[in-house]
């Protein structure tokens, strides 16, 4: 048969991660800065601040890609939100107001 594997009907493999690849790295992250500041918490408890210090500028790294994508995601929330919000309060007042329609086909047309 043509078009298929002598090793057997296995998918093509693709290069793009899965959904859940990012997910992964943020928990990663995540556990690996929550890590190193409870080691900065416990060498500051000891007195020795240097090292806590230290400790609590190297998790900030770890822990950035995590903030970077709770933000993002809850900024796609809020658009998402935004929209449905703009639509429930618009499509009543563009059924009813012909001012309204008026305003819009023009600003449309601007676009």
């Amino acid at each position: 048969m043509k078009g298929l594997r002598a090793q057997g009907n296995s998918p093509p493999r693709t290069h793009q991660p899965a959904w859940w690849d990012n997910y992964l790295i943020a928990l990663a992250g995540l556990v690996m800065a929550a890590g190193l500041l409870f080691a900065a918490i416990t060498a500051a408890y000891a007195r020795a601040y240097v090292l806590a210090v230290a400790l609590a500028t190297v998790a900030v790294p770890f822990a950035v890609p995590t903030l970077v994508q709770i933000v993002s995601e809850l900024l796609v929330y809020l658009k998402i939100v935004a929209g449905v919000v703009a639509v429930v309060v618009l499509l009543p007042a563009l059924a009813v107001s012909p001012v309204v329609r008026g305003k819009m086909k023009r600003w449309w047309r601007g676009r």
